[in-house]
């Protein structure tokens, strides 16, 4: 229910705020008191279309905001946690905002966070209905029925709702699954021969590392580049390690270290900078020898180039053939597989499903029994209630009821609720 509304520089009012209770509120006014400008601001923030002119004049936005208690809404609670749009800090509590500006496009929030006018039409129906003389009236929709009805029910009962309609989510799957295995089964013969060829594909990749593709990358870039790489270590090596004709960078600072140890006694920084130097050297010295080492391992091998590229240009081709990359590969021998075991063990399979949707089936038909029973308990209730306050408001022969039809058993339950109101004694209740 809606329990608070906010209007500023909003056509003609400048600031103004109501706050509702439980229970029935009554708006009263004379002519231009305000009352439509309330009806307008309540469309609006139910998702009507905005047009211009809604800001108060002299000024340059306008703003609506109203707050709804949700505690009794839990599909509404649930396609707002779904959509993102969940009030942490106070979970029954819904507040939607909308701005509107003298230029340019205003704003929708709900809950503080920036959505669109469709949301709100998409919310709109589960906050609150306005009902006028010619307007569509969602009232007389046989599911808002239902829903009004089944809100007078106990904790107990919504729970058993709530129940219904995920086992009969369940139920549909195990239907649709059923449905497919005997429908692949007409077709067994051609699909196993489909399924093993494809399996015969995979087995002969010998597929034993997800990785492998791109391991191989990496080793066909050393092999196709390995002239360059060994000449470039050879070369490096050279220049550290120096050759007949000139020293090389380690000998070099070797001789600079040799020369700051002979006065680093005299001066602690001459000292620090010799260390410094003293492990250049040697590091150049593991340089020398882990280049050396890279240069004897790496060797020109075109046969290995060849193999590798022979198993990538392979795998392309059998990754293009079933329209997946290296990695989808696995996935889709686990999946041929589990396929084939189901069309060479169709009964197993078949006899398994069909105990579980038993067992399903027969869940689902106990909860139809006890919310059509509980359902029926509450029309009742609610006819006498309805009639009660008819009568306080002087239609004393007037009749409520809200008829319960037969129909089939779905995620709701086995029967359409009717809302029939009859005024005249001996009337039929339409």
């Amino acid at each position: 229910m809606i329990t608070e509304i906010l209007l500023e520089n909003f056509l003609f009012m400048q600031n103004a705020s109501l706050k509702f209770s439980r229970g029935l509120n009554v708006i009263t006014g004379e002519t231009g008191a305000g009352k439509s400008i309330l009806l307008e601001a309540v469309k609006l923030l139910l998702g009507k279309k905005a047009r211009s002119g809604l800001v108060l004049p002299g000024q340059t936005t306008a703003r609506i905001q109203a707050e709804f208690n949700i505690s009794g809404l839990p599909e509404l609670a649930r396609l707002l946690e779904e959509s993102g749009f969940h009030n942490e800090e106070d979970p029954h509590t819904l507040s939607i905002t909308r701005t509107f500006k003298e230029e340019g496009n205003g704003r929708v929030l709900v809950n503080g966070i920036l959505t669109t006018a469709a949301f709100l039409k998409q919310i709109g129906p589960y906050l609150t209905e306005i009902h006028g003389q010619n307007e569509h009236q969602t009232l007389l929709e046989p599911e808002i029925q239902r829903g009004l009805l089944d809100r007078t029910g106990s904790a107990a009962f919504k729970q058993s709702l709530t129940t219904l309609q995920s086992v009969y989510v369940q139920r549909q799957k195990l239907q649709q699954k059923l449905q497919e295995l005997e429908t692949r089964q007409q077709h067994s013969a051609a699909r196993i021969n489909e399924l093993q060829a494809i399996l015969q594909d995979l087995t002969t990749m010998n597929l034993s590392n997800p990785n492998e593709e791109e391991e191989l990358k990496e080793e066909l870039k050393r092999l196709s580049h390995a002239e360059q790489i060994i000449s470039s270590l050879q070369t490096a090596g050279t220049l550290l390690s120096g050759s007949e004709e000139s020293a090389g960078a380690t000998s070099q600072i070797f001789k600079a270290s040799d020369n700051l140890k002979r006065i680093s006694q005299y001066d602690k920084t001459i000292d620090e900078l010799y260390h410094r130097l003293n492990g250049a050297y040697y590091e150049l010295k593991a340089l020398e020898t882990d280049l050396e080492t890279l240069a004897d391992n790496t060797a020109l091998d075109p046969e290995k180039l060849y193999q590798i590229q022979s198993r990538l240009s392979e795998m392309s081709r059998v990754c293009r053939k079933h329209a997946t990359d290296f990695p989808g590969l696995f996935t889709l021998r686990e999946r041929v597989n589990e396929e084939l075991s189901e069309l060479f063990a169709p009964d197993s399979t078949r006899e398994r499903l069909k105990k579980e949707l038993e067992a399903v089936e027969s869940h689902f038909n106990q909860l139809i029994k006890t919310i059509s029973t509980e359902r029926a308990s509450m029309a009742k209730k609610l006819d006498k209630l309805v009639s009660a306050e008819m009568a306080d408001l002087g239609f004393n022969s007037s009749r409520f009821t809200a008829e319960l039809t037969a129909c089939n058993p779905g995620s709701h339950g086995a029967e359409n609720v009717e809302f029939c109101v009859s005024l005249n004694p001996g009337a039929p209740g339409g």
